[in-house]
């Protein structure tokens, strides 16, 4: 008799697979949670990383650290804490699609880096819609890509904050509910809560979700060989543009060097690299990827451009005064300050137009942050003055000399001492003890 291989959790099915809409690994994570009416954290600390059996994960189990939320964005990728979640998830469900549900498929081709947002991200009308048809609330993949601003279905920008307590959710959290803000558990989906997004959506808005849309449905074993953008980016740049890869490079807004890498194939091209380049070429990335030669190109908009010898700029979107200010304002309102750098980058603006446009916003949201990043450097060197001072009068009560090296070791921190205030610090500890 043959019996069934029976699984630790629920066998449950990812939504959206085979679709541009397929679930993210984290999302799928919540909700495996919820099925068992359990706490995402209980389901991390007890099941996922004793498994993965990586010793920070354990010590920030057991001590209450949060190692594996802060990193949890990067397990809808392909680095190897992905690879790692998967396994240990399709162990426990004993499924073997759960890959799918990141970005491992794209890992041959593109280039990663920086490709995932910070935050959730969510359409509130795809929300309210499967809460009222009685669906699954789900995180699909696409929502949590940096270059995905809108909802193609709904035709509305995505949400990146709470519109009721105004912030922001991380991808992860210890007590996540489907469909609800990790922080003030309400509904995302609530249609009276009013986004107040005003900006214009942009062809490139629409070209970004569509295309992304059809990549993550795509069947990547149609693509027959990893050099795919290598051999396409050269065959543009002969055929249309005579070899002259200046004339590509500004035409198509991708600096030359970086270009030069990309067709040389010393770097892999980025994601929003080769979107830009068919946005400019009229053409879909599905083409690009699969028709290899017989890609068709709009040769007339490439003539029209260089005998009109148009100035040429990146795809540039309108700025939404009233949004941008009332996100601002939504960054001067978090527990946790953060940089102008990452408060740009959650925007998606320039930070020097930033400082330009709002530079009040910008000036208390940079002075916040230097005010919280001195006053935590100045908790942690109190706290490993505290440290070095324990040790130090335990190596003295066991007759040992309290030297650097013995300290560190009993600390099991390298290097503590080379910085000056704790090298100083251990002198004088020295001095009070006329050990020196």
């Amino acid at each position: 008799m043959i019996w069934n291989q029976r699984s630790e959790l629920y066998n449950i099915e990812p939504l959206g697979l085979e679709t541009g809409m397929v679930e993210s690994l984290s999302s799928y994570i919540i909700r495996l949670t919820y099925k068992h009416n359990l706490n995402v954290g209980d389901l991390v600390n007890k099941l996922i990383i004793p498994e993965l059996n990586k010793d920070y994960l354990i010590k920030s189990a057991i001590y209450g650290g949060d190692s594996f939320f802060e990193g949890a964005k990067t397990i809808n990728g392909c680095m190897d804490n992905s690879i790692d979640t998967v396994r240990v998830l399709e162990l426990f469900t004993t499924r073997n699609d759960l890959s799918n549900l990141t970005l491992y498929r794209f890992k041959r081709f593109f280039s990663l880096r920086n490709l995932f947002n910070d935050y959730l991200s969510w359409c509130p009308k795809c929300i309210n819609e499967w809460s009222v048809e009685n669906l699954e609330i789900y995180y699909p993949l696409v929502w949590h890509l940096k270059n995905v601003e809108i909802c193609d279905k709904h035709n509305c920008f995505l949400l990146d904050f709470c519109l009721n307590c105004h912030k922001k959710m991380k991808f992860l959290r210890r007590k996540n509910i489907p469909g609800y803000c990790s922080n003030c558990f309400i509904f995302l989906g609530d249609s009276n809560l009013e986004t107040e997004k005003k900006e214009e959506i942009t062809d490139w808005h629409r070209f970004l979700s569509l295309n992304i849309l059809n990549l993550l449905k795509l069947d990547f074993n149609l693509i027959h060989t990893e050099f795919v953008i290598i051999k396409q980016l050269n065959f543009i740049n002969e055929k249309f543009f005579g070899g002259n890869m200046s004339e590509m490079s500004k035409f198509c807004c991708i600096p030359n060097s970086t270009l030069w890498y990309w067709i040389k194939g010393i770097n892999k091209s980025t994601l929003e690299g080769i979107l830009l380049i068919c946005f400019k070429l009229n053409i879909e990335i599905i083409d690009f990827l699969l028709k290899g030669k017989k890609v068709g190109i709009n040769t007339n908009s490439i003539n029209l451009l260089f005998s009109n010898n148009e100035k040429l700029q990146r795809v540039s979107i309108p700025i939404d005064f009233r949004l941008i200010e009332k996100k601002l304002e939504g960054i001067l309102k978090l527990d946790i300050p953060i940089s102008m750098t990452l408060a740009a980058n959650q925007i998606g603006r320039d930070r020097r137009v930033l400082y330009r446009k709002f530079p009040v916003y910008c000036k208390m949201i940079s002075q916040r942050y230097r005010s919280f990043t001195k006053e935590k450097a100045t908790e942690r060197i109190n706290l490993l003055k505290k440290e070095v001072q324990v040790i130090f009068q335990l190596l003295i009560d066991d007759g040992i000399f309290p030297s650097r090296r013995e300290i560190e070791k009993r600390l099991g921190k390298r290097s503590v001492f080379r910085e000056r205030v704790l090298k100083e610090y251990w002198k004088n500890l020295l001095v009070e003890h006329k050990l020196i």
